[in-house]
């Protein structure tokens, strides 16, 4: 019985170690739940010292039983950190193609890379897991729960993030379009990361409008999580003898876009003025994603040079267009806004060029990119909104998805276009 108190000191402490690191990384629901465990836990590391105290009343005791507990703590908090990514992996989706139907109809799919509507462990762990193989260095494991406390607390800034309410915007506009050139039907909606997946609406889609389908692309740049859900999409089928699924190209060479954008731009501060400054605002990548994935930052960066020249064409001197990353890259938007407010800008305006619909990238970071611009510099900066669900858009993806129906195998489904 002598040493139940000690073994008691060492698993609450191993308890209490990990509720903490459990309360950096849970959804803000359960923090509630998280909180009382780690009280209950606490409470059981006092009695257990308290006993000790109590059985032996040495001093020399006491303190040993300290440090153990203090080792438990950081033991149970490490070993945690560990568990994290085995915990709050995300469990693929192995979607299983069906009886294909025989009809004639061209099936559409909307992929896009958004993020969920709230925050959940399984991304962080997907994109950390991402960056570890892409080599990217990554904080030690005990420093990676602040990581999930981080984007959680930017879910919690911005409200949840609006990207997939707006892809789906964009998907009914795009289905309206689609209609008036033929193509019947809804357009389903898919997304990189998370349900419903590529896969899973190529699935839906094979089985009630037949095995011709097109994914259209909804981004500016090939990046490589849409060659990973066209690698799970191919999965279904890989001979092609029960679908013909064609791609959209990346909306990267449109002209329409370009010009849409640079108006956006210099209209970013409404009637009262207009910009003499512009930054074009890309995501940015850790190097080791640009070598394996060149074609993400060489198409970006085609878009913002398209975007400068209508600008310059447009009016604005070369000198007073800028480009800027939101992380990994430099310059970033406040050094880029001093450059411009350096030659004498009074109103800059920030455009995302990679960002075709809102997500918190453009409800949190870029405000808060702001507010850091203005502190530093004396002018007033306006964020240029995402163009969405803007005809220019839309009228891409339509020209796009036609010109891939049109490369389908059967000339029916490509006559009916």
């Amino acid at each position: 019985m002598r040493f139940l108190p000690w073994a008691l000191a060492l698993v609450a402490g191993t308890l209490a170690g990990a509720t903490t690191c459990a309360a950096f990384v849970v959804r803000r629901r359960l923090l509630a739940l998280v909180g009382v465990a780690g009280t209950l836990a606490t409470l059981l590391l006092a009695l257990a010292v308290a006993v000790v105290w109590k059985q032996s009343g040495r001093a020399d005791t006491v303190i040993a039983s300290l440090f153990i507990t203090l080792g438990a703590l950081a033991g149970g908090y490490a070993l945690a950190s560990a568990l994290l990514p085995a915990v709050t992996r995300p469990r693929a989706a192995h979607p299983v193609l069906g009886p294909v139907d025989e009809g004639t109809a061209i099936g559409v799919v909307l992929l896009a890379d958004a993020t969920n509507d709230g925050y959940a462990a399984r991304d962080v762990t997907r994109d950390l897991e991402s960056y570890e193989r892409a080599e990217v260095p990554l904080p030690p494991y005990i420093a990676r729960p602040f990581v999930y406390g981080s984007e959680r607390a930017r879910y919690r800034a911005g409200d949840g993030s609006p990207a997939r309410r707006a892809v789906r915007e964009i998907a009914t506009s795009l289905s309206a379009r689609l209609a008036d050139e033929g193509v019947a039907g809804p357009v389903e909606v898919a997304f990189c990361q998370g349900g419903p997946s590529a896969a899973e609406a190529v699935t839906r889609l094979a089985a009630r409008s037949g095995g011709r389908i097109v994914v259209a692309r909804l981004s500016v740049a090939r990046t490589h999580p849409f060659d990973v859900a066209a690698a799970e999409v191919h999965a279904l089928d890989p001979a092609g003898s029960r679908i013909a699924v064609e791609y959209t190209e990346p909306l990267w060479a449109s002209h329409a876009i370009a010009v849409r954008a640079a108006q956006s731009a210099m209209d970013a501060f409404g009637d009262t003025e207009i910009a003499d400054g512009v930054v074009l605002v890309s995501r940015g990548n850790p190097w080791q994603f640009d070598r394996l994935f060149p074609d993400a930052m060489e198409q970006t960066t085609f878009l913002a040079q398209r975007i400068r020249a209508e600008l310059i064409e447009g009016g604005l001197p070369a000198e007073r267009v800028r480009q800027a990353w939101l992380e990994w890259e430099e310059p970033d938007v406040p050094e880029a806004v001093r450059h411009l407010a350096a030659l004498g800008a009074k109103h800059v305006a920030l455009l995302p060029v990679d960002l075709l619909f809102p997500e918190l990238a453009t409800t949190v970071d870029l405000p808060m990119a702001v507010e850091r611009a203005m502190a530093e510099s004396i002018v007033r900066v306006a964020v240029a909104q995402p163009l969405a669900d803007d005809p220019a858009v839309v009228g891409a993806l339509r020209r796009s998805v036609i010109e891939a129906a049109r490369r389908m195998p059967s000339e029916t489904a490509a006559s009916s276009l």
